[in-house]
């Protein structure tokens, strides 16, 4: 990877504007399967367990990305049962400007995303694996292929993981409302 362009430290501190807001309410909103406003473990268990079924994953490969989610729910959830999304703001806040721009701590995080979506392993993102990720997350697959396309910036039709990673690290730091990583995580209700 690049690391001018991977470098965290390359974007400007955070300022929380309400369109960085909006970006990370539609990413709770996508994790929160359940609808309840809360986020739970069993949220990250529903996704790990569509992300196996769609992939048609077992073993060692299926139990990787258990264990990639619920990472994910340990991080969010400091020990508590549930999250509310003030309480998730709270800890995406904590570390943007803090710890995620640690050397390395981004790349794992966006790598286990990657590592989550690339399901048969091959070391890049298929269009029909990034539409099953849209539907695992409860996003409607019909909008895959745009986002598919911005991530794609090479156009060779696969995303590899520098695509994504530069994709994921934009959409975590960035509030530039033109930028075409803010729908990384599905469309941005912007109202």
């Amino acid at each position: 990877m690049d690391p001018q362009v991977m470098d965290p430290h390359k974007y400007p501190e955070v300022t929380f504007s309400d369109f960085w807001v909006k970006k990370y309410k539609t990413c709770f909103d996508h994790i929160n399967t359940s609808g309840d406003g809360f986020l739970k473990r069993g949220d990250f268990q529903e996704h790990a367990k569509k992300m196996i079924a769609l992939g048609c994953l077992s073993g060692e490969r299926a139990e990787k990305i258990q264990q990639l989610r619920l990472h994910s729910w340990e991080v969010i959830s400091h020990g508590q049962d549930k999250v509310t999304f003030d309480e998730f703001l709270a800890s995406m806040k904590d570390g943007i400007n803090g710890s995620f721009r640690e050397p390395g701590v981004q790349d794992k995080h966006s790598l286990s995303w990657f590592e989550c979506i690339d399901s048969d392993g091959d070391g890049i993102i298929s269009q029909a694996e990034h539409e099953a990720f849209f539907e695992c997350i409860g996003i409607d697959k019909s909008l895959s292929p745009a986002v598919f396309e911005k991530i794609d910036t090479n156009h060779d039709h696969k995303i590899s993981r520098e695509e994504f990673c530069q994709a994921f690290m934009d959409f975590t730091f960035g509030e530039d409302p033109t930028s075409p990583y803010k729908d990384f995580f599905g469309p941005v209700d912007t109202s």
